[in-house]
């Protein structure tokens, strides 16, 4: 499944680009979605912080329209450049 197949999306949503952790995000908006605290879900992966803060601080040109792509707590995302984030259910 891809998180953009229109079908398949739950939410889409607008990250905050100039953040200091936007994996953070990802794990308030998956307790939003779930209506739990976001210290009950496990833990973002470091590397996925990584990913969104590279992807947000040093973006290649807007042609380019860079995402990544990564499945948390049963939801795959995809998160453009632009901070636009697409959520659906993941495959199972």
């Amino acid at each position: 499944m891809n998180a953009t197949d229109n079908e398949d999306v739950i939410t889409r949503r607008t990250l905050e680009t100039d953040g200091a952790a936007p994996a953070a995000q990802i794990s308030t908006l998956v307790a939003a979605l779930e209506d739990r605290e976001p210290t009950d879900l496990s833990p973002v992966y470091y590397s996925v912080n990584e990913l969104l803060s590279a992807l947000f601080s040093s973006p290649p040109r807007a042609t380019a329209d860079a995402a990544v792509e990564f499945t948390y707590e049963g939801y795959r995302f995809r998160v453009r450049q632009d901070g636009t984030a697409t959520v659906a259910r993941a495959e199972r």
